[in-house]
C-alpha cells in the first residue's frame, strides 16, 4: 500500500512538447516536479504559465511517480510544505529555465541571480528541503526533475496511479 505524507514528492513524465523537450535536453525522464500538500490529494506545484499553487494528484495519474525521503520527521515535514506555501501566488521563472539550458546543452554554468524569489518547479521543493537541512541534491544549486529523481534521499515508491488506487481500496 502506497501511502503519501506531507513532503513526498511526485515526478512527471511529460506529454507535451515542451515536456518531451525539457526531458530530451536534460536526459531525464521527468519534466515536472510537485509535492504533497497537507489535504488529502493535494498537490503544490509552479507549473508554467501560471503562479505556483495547487493540483489535485489525480492530474497525474497516468503520468507521475511518487517519490519519498524516509529521513523526514513530521515537524520537517511541516516545515517543508509550509516553506513552499509561502511561494503561492508566485509567477514561475522563465529566467531559471533558459539558464537550465545553458547547462544542459552547452555545459555552462553562468552566474544567475534570481527575480522576486521566483521558482521553477524542481528549485521550489529542493529549497524548500534545504530549508530543513536536507540538500537532495548537493552541489547542484538549481536542480532539474531528473536531478531529484536521482536523490540518494528519495526512494520511489510507485507511480501515481497505484497510489490512487490504494487509497480508494481502503
Amino acid at each position: 500500500m502506497i501511502q503519501l505524507r506531507p513532503a513526498d514528492l511526485i515526478l512527471v513524465h511529460g506529454s507535451t512538447l515542451i515536456d518531451r523537450a525539457i526531458e530530451d535536453i536534460e536526459h531525464s525522464l521527468y519534466s515536472h516536479a510537485a509535492g504533497v500538500g497537507f489535504e488529502p490529494g493535494e498537490l503544490i506545484e509552479a507549473r508554467g504559465f501560471r503562479a505556483t499553487g495547487y493540483q489535485n494528484l489525480g492530474a497525474y495519474q497516468d503520468d507521475g511517480e511518487a517519490y519519498v525521503c524516509n529521513r523526514l520527521t513530521d515537524t520537517q515535514r511541516t516545515a517543508i510544505v509550509d516553506s513552499v506555501k509561502q511561494e503561492i501566488g508566485k509567477q514561475y521563472d522563465y529566467l531559471l529555465l533558459i539558464w537550465e539550458l545553458y547547462r544542459y546543452v552547452l555545459h555552462m554554468t553562468i552566474p544567475f541571480k534570481e527575480p522576486f524569489h521566483s521558482r521553477i518547479c524542481s528549485t521550489l521543493w529542493a529549497d524548500a528541503y534545504k530549508s530543513v537541512g536536507v540538500d537532495l541534491c548537493p552541489g547542484i544549486r538549481y536542480p532539474s526533475p531528473g536531478d531529484i529523481a536521482q536523490s540518494a534521499l528519495l526512494k520511489k515508491v510507485g507511480t501515481v496511479k497505484e497510489t490512487l488506487e490504494s487509497v480508494y481500496k481502503n
